[in-house]
């Protein structure tokens, strides 16, 4: 597993969470709902397993809907101690946000840093344009902060 894929894997609880905030949800609803969070690789078997344990701490209730066009599947809902951990991951990865919002300011702002422009195209030594072939295209929100 990748760094990536453990980062994301690390904010499946608080993604879970708000996506019964929304609307309940069976299981694979929720996983297939992940993707809009770049999740659309995630486990199924890790989303139970969460899913599970969340319940086991209150977060979450189930209960099983019969459905007229196959099995009964599992239903999940958020709790009120789900919605104030909720709450509290609002804060946090608010807190977060603010961190890598400064971070990715700063490192826009480097110049010459290998394989990258500097601040408005202006590269060092081996900078590549973001368009370059072979190098992926900038992301929005990197071209914004260069402005």
């Amino acid at each position: 597993m990748t760094g990536h894929e453990v980062e994301r894997r690390a904010l499946l609880t608080p993604v879970l969470l708000l996506l019964l905030a929304e609307r309940q949800g069976h299981g694979y609803e929720l996983v297939q709902r992940l993707g809009a969070f770049g999740c659309a690789e995630a486990d199924p078997a890790h989303v139970y397993r969460l899913l599970r344990g969340m319940e086991s701490s209150g977060e979450v209730t189930s209960h099983w809907h019969a459905s007229e066009s196959g099995p009964a599947r599992r239903v999940y809902a958020i709790t009120q101690q789900g919605a104030m951990n909720l709450a509290l991951w609002f804060v946090r990865l608010g807190d977060l946000h603010g961190t890598l919002h400064l971070f990715l300011e700063r490192y826009v702002q480097l110049d010459g840093v290998a394989g990258r422009p500097g601040p408005r195209g202006r590269g060092g030594p081996g900078a590549a344009g973001a368009d370059s072939p072979g190098h992926e295209r900038t992301p929005d929100h990197m071209r914004r902060m260069r402005k």
